[in-house]
């Protein structure tokens, strides 16, 4: 097996191949550097070789698509000899991959920012060679967010995997505990989530965002995981924790690298057009690893339950002796099945699905959780959203 680099004209190609007299198979990267840039890709020796198959991945830049046109030339049949596939997902394995058994022209734009090709030949034998020739370039990706690749929370259920790609799972490297808290996605750049956590884990050096994550005791369960190292943390200035009441518990985390945007992992949408919306009465989820009951164990796969908000004077009256801010938003287990949030959900999201997933708040604190009819409160995310604008401002998608 022979390893093989090449720069030119800043197109970074890396391939391996493994040639016989009659086979060949091959995996090849490109990265596009710019909009302006057109790659020109064909089968290796053209016709390719009987027998053979190769994988063509093609990369854009962050907030990038690739485009891709293409005609080719394979063995008029049910994809018995010959195929060529197209993953507009980028999947590598061809997990998605729409398969062409016929000669055709054809032009596809990927999900995100990667997309792969493919052809196989899988009869050594058979007379006829294919081909196929593409052009290949990127253009600027639309604004967007509050996707799922789907169409601990106390009593809840396992979510689907993806079912919220801004779920973020956070650890203290320095620490034996699997995760502390919980956190939601909003830009390639910045995490939200609960100032109390970070009050407790103050150094953002041993902070590593967990994301695309479903179990989190399997590595590699899926393709979409990856973990980020922060680089600051802001607090709300103004948060405090008394016992009679908890204000401004938010936090903003930055990572040292962009968080790269998949089916699996992306941003939340915030709710920058609806900021007088109090959001009473309406059905949302919350997710989180946390503890299945009260000081019990943690869950490995993410967790979700289905709770109700409610008007915050309905709320005042289960917390007496705790003051309801205007800053909060309170979540009921609307159906008493003692569905809640518990120990390590808090910076959690509170969800809300419509078009597009919206975050409406931040699990923040709440009484004895699992008990039938429980009440939870949580940082109002539209009370923040002109702190939260001095730091995210263009980095978020505002939809």
């Amino acid at each position: 097996m022979s390893v093989t680099f090449f720069i030119q004209l800043g197109v970074v190609i890396l391939f391996y191949c493994q040639i016989s007299l009659a086979q060949q198979q091959c995996s090849i990267e490109y990265r596009l550097q710019n909009d302006r840039q057109v790659l020109n890709i064909t089968s290796r020796n053209y016709p390719y070789p009987l027998g053979s198959n190769c994988r063509y991945r093609i990369t854009a830049p962050m907030d990038h698509v690739v485009v891709v046109n293409c005609g080719f030339e394979v063995t008029p049949n049910r994809c018995d000899n010959d195929y060529f596939i197209i993953s507009l997902d980028g999947d590598f394995q061809l997990g998605d991959g729409e398969r062409f058994c016929l000669t055709n022209r054809l032009s596809r734009i990927s999900d995100f920012r990667s997309m792969v090709l493919a052809y196989a030949s899988v009869r050594p034998n058979s007379m006829q060679r294919g081909r196929f020739a593409c052009q290949a370039f990127a253009r600027r990706q639309a604004c967007s967010c509050g996707w799922t690749a789907s169409t601990r929370i106390t009593n809840g259920v396992e979510t689907m995997k993806h079912e919220f790609p801004s779920m973020v799972a956070l650890r203290d490297i320095s620490s034996p505990q699997p995760i502390f808290c919980g956190g939601s996605i909003v830009s390639h750049r910045h995490i939200l989530t609960a100032a109390h956590c970070m009050r407790m884990h103050p150094d953002a050096s041993r902070i590593m965002a967990y994301v695309g994550d479903h179990n989190l005791v399997v590595a590699g369960e899926t393709r979409f995981e990856a973990q980020y190292r922060i680089q600051r943390i802001i607090n709300h200035p103004n948060y405090a924790a008394t016992p009679s009441s908890t204000q401004n518990d938010i936090s903003i985390l930055i990572t040292v690298v962009p968080i790269e945007w998949s089916r699996g992992v992306g941003p939340i949408c915030l709710p920058w057009r609806q900021l007088q919306d109090p959001f009473a009465y309406i059905q949302v989820d919350v997710a989180g690893w946390g503890t299945l009951s009260f000081a019990g164990m943690k869950s490995n796969t993410l967790q979700k339950a289905q709770l109700v908000t409610v008007e915050n004077s309905v709320c005042q009256q289960r917390y007496n002796t705790t003051t309801i801010q205007g800053s909060h938003i309170c979540t009921y287990d609307f159906m008493g099945r003692g569905q809640d949030t518990c120990q390590y959900d808090s910076g959690g999201p509170v969800v809300m699905r419509s078009q597009r997933f919206q975050l409406l708040g931040l699990i923040s604190f709440g009484q004895s959780c699992g008990q039938r009819f429980g009440m939870g409160v949580n940082t109002r995310i539209t009370s923040h959203l002109p702190w939260l604008w001095t730091y995210l401002q263009n980095d978020v998608c505002v939809v």
